[in-house]
């Protein structure tokens, strides 16, 4: 059940009919993994893993039901290590993405760590990083940032609250994407939102896929695990 874009994972293992990978994504939308890894793959989505990575259901921690998902990556591989979860096709116009993280043990981090990561194109073959919710270093703990185009920091990161360390917290990111100066971006963590930008060019193609998991490089300790569950994708909070 955690396979590559091609896959077929029905709740009673017959085949099921995967709607075309670049049709228009349908909000509302959500998992709790409780139908495994299938609410991905049954909608031309996938989940993968890179190099020493791996991902797995888990039955502790979870934030609601039976299960959760385990990403697990050391970072210490070169390039950085990730695994992740996508749905892609044509992404709403606008839309609210969530996720419930938890994170068991104090991480610094000096490069890149990824939760929520975008990306669009002319086609899903050959698309491109355009926004990105991350965890960076902030006092004595880590906190929520966003960067859009060319990896720019979107809003200001110095009043943010940390992300708590043995406990869930709720991540979502509302986005209306634009081809021009017409976007918006809000971040809320545990419904409160953090900022809010308008005004902003959000993606530069007609396709898009949204990632949610964990990526990174440059981590101490190295090894890193996040848990995730309850991820939602639709028009209200």
């Amino acid at each position: 059940w955690i396979t590559g874009p091609s896959a077929i994972g029905s709740e009673d293992g017959t085949p099921s009919v995967i709607p075309d990978r670049s049709a228009p994504v349908a909000a509302p939308w959500s998992t709790g993994f409780e139908n495994r890894f299938c609410n991905y793959t049954e909608l031309a989505g996938y989940c993968y893993t890179d190099g020493d990575a791996s991902n797995e259901l888990v039955t502790s921690p979870v934030h609601s039901g039976q299960y959760a998902a385990a990403f697990r990556i050391d970072s210490d591989v070169p390039g950085g290590s990730h695994t992740r979860c996508v749905r892609q096709g044509v992404l709403p116009e606008s839309a609210y993405y969530g996720a419930w993280y938890y994170i068991p043990e104090p991480t610094t981090t000096q490069g890149n760590w990824n939760l929520f990561h975008f990306r669009t194109g002319s086609d899903l073959s050959g698309t491109h990083g355009v926004m990105d919710v991350s965890l960076v270093n902030a006092g004595d703990g880590v906190a929520l940032a966003v960067f859009g185009m060319g990896h720019k920091s979107i809003g200001d990161p110095v009043s943010r609250p940390l992300v708590p360390i043995g406990a869930w917290f709720h991540i979502q990111l509302y986005l209306k994407r634009a081809a021009d100066m017409t976007g918006e971006v809000a971040l809320y963590q545990d419904s409160e939102q953090l900022f809010e930008v308008t005004n902003l060019v959000t993606e530069d193609g007609d396709f898009g896929q949204w990632y949610v998991g964990n990526l990174a490089d440059g981590l101490s300790p190295s090894a890193s695990t996040l848990y995730v569950d309850d991820i939602t994708l639709g028009p209200t909070l």
